[in-house]
């Protein structure tokens, strides 16, 4: 869901992986959950689980975050 004319911009996978990366940023500890995750993106974005995760998905695609199977991170080698 790349950003197309016409489309809402909340709903890209851009927008919500720079959402999600800010959340990992401002966390004291770096990390957070996907379920916490999830939570806070729905409430805050208005947006479905789907559309966070197809962004978690392009952010680990690109190796700007892991995951170790507990909780997500930003990726600092990248």
């Amino acid at each position: 869901m790349l950003p197309t004319k016409g489309s809402h911009p909340e709903m890209n996978v851009l927008y919500i992986g720079g959402f999600i990366l800010k959340q990992l940023h401002e966390c004291k500890r770096g990390r957070m959950t996907i379920t916490q995750l999830m939570k806070i993106g729905a409430k805050e974005l208005s947006v479905s689980v789907d559309h966070i995760i197809l962004a978690l998905d392009w952010l680990y695609i690109i190796s700007a975050i892991g995951y170790d199977r507990q909780e997500v991170f930003i990726n600092e080698a990248a």
